[in-house]
């Protein structure tokens, strides 16, 4: 680390922002920069990273693992809010609202990408197609529940979305709900250092923000809102530690998350809470490959 940078290449630094209390890309891409990516190569079905969640075909082939993981945040929603109406910001393709749809939830999407968005509408769900920078000038009704899936890694200023979702989106009490990768974990750290793998979660420009458990939480409560649970997903990066170097190798990757996606099967099979209390825990120390932070807005 030279300077507080932990990550650079010809283009960008990944540094601490002092100001704001997590890791982002210096310089920050702009609104053109991004938008050229995310159409030229994100959302093109050659995309070549290891695993792209946000792909349709990703969410067709995992949809019952992804299920589990809806099932755990919508029983977190009925526990802390009788209220119906439902936002996802960042909707992509629209599963979680559908899912959400069939439990009587009056549901909303946004999201960049306009082939989501049409596939959304196929769905007989409300949505369109915006910029997540101008979702104050097109969101006119409050909600109960906001929730950006995957989203906020994605963002050129997270603190100022979040403002717009507190002033504009959320009602008084209302939840958020953030659902993020866990960067510069401490298994991640020993992974690295071991077997010299270059920060293998940076990823540039598609990740601008690079989060901690705390300082996502610091950064939330410190936004009007907040927190009030942490829970993370299974620390895929304990394979590493085991010898499973998985890092680069997509096949040995995909053998590893059949692994973790057996293991959250089986337990929810007999005791679903005592998963849930498993990664509250991982939470609680910093571990698990990504973090859902529930906050209120106060």
């Amino acid at each position: 680390m030279i300077n507080g940078v932990i990550y650079q290449d010809k283009n960008y630094r990944v540094k601490f922002d002092n100001k704001y209390g997590y890791y982002h890309l210096f310089p920050v891409p702009t609104r053109n920069e991004l938008k050229k990516y995310y159409d030229e190569k994100f959302y093109n079905a050659n995309y070549d990273k290891q695993i792209n969640d946000s792909s349709l075909k990703v969410q067709s082939e995992e949809k019952e693992f992804i299920r589990i993981q809806y099932e755990d945040i919508l029983e977190t929603i009925r526990e802390k809010t009788r209220g119906k109406k439902l936002i996802d910001i960042g909707c992509g393709y629209g599963k979680f609202l559908e899912f959400c749809q069939t439990y009587g939830y009056e549901v909303f999407g946004l999201d960049p990408s306009p082939e989501a968005i049409d596939y959304t509408k196929a769905l007989g769900i409300n949505a369109i197609n915006v910029d997540f920078e101008d979702i104050k000038n097109k969101v006119n009704i409050k909600y109960d529940v906001a929730v950006m899936l995957n989203v906020f890694e994605h963002l050129r200023d997270p603190h100022t979305i979040l403002n717009d979702i507190r002033e504009n989106i959320l009602k008084d009490n209302g939840l958020l709900i953030i659902k993020v990768p866990n960067e510069f974990n401490k298994l991640q750290e020993i992974a690295n250092q071991e077997y010299n793998l270059k920060s293998w979660w940076v990823s540039v420009p598609q990740h601008v923000n690079y989060f901690s458990i705390p300082h996502l939480v610091n950064l939330i409560n410190n936004s009007g809102f907040e927190v009030f649970l942490k829970e993370s997903t299974f620390p895929l990066e304990i394979f590493i530690l085991f010898g499973d170097q998985y890092v680069g190798n997509p096949v040995l990757g995909k053998a590893i998350h059949k692994k973790r996606v057996l293991f959250e099967k089986t337990i929810k099979k007999y005791d679903n809470n005592y998963k849930r209390k498993i990664y509250r825990q991982f939470a609680e120390v910093g571990l698990g490959r990504e973090v859902t932070v529930y906050a209120r807005k106060k």
